[in-house]
């Protein structure tokens, strides 16, 4: 996994070999706008729209997805606890 670098653009998360450059996966989001991406141990959060995906960083699946109805369409942050391991 630290072979890929991931980028949140346009409504899309992509993911880049570090090495060569080549795009290895794109998943498309909710609207064309700006996507906020954060990565946690084996998992890939990114936001859109104001609606949160959860995705395999090695693959681009969506494992989950929330809608975060009533929320609107704000800029989603991201915070997480540090490892305990």
């Amino acid at each position: 996994m630290r072979e890929l670098l991931h980028i949140g653009i346009k409504g899309r998360v992509l993911a880049f070999d570090r090495r060569t450059g080549e795009q290895r996966w794109e998943t498309p989001l909710k609207g064309a706008g700006f996507v906020n991406v954060s990565l946690e141990g084996n998992q890939l959060f990114a936001a859109s729209k104001g609606e949160l995906w959860c995705l395999d960083p090695v693959t681009g699946n969506t494992q989950w997805h929330n809608g975060l109805p009533g929320m609107g369409w704000g800029y989603v942050a991201f915070a997480s606890s540090p490892d305990k391991n």
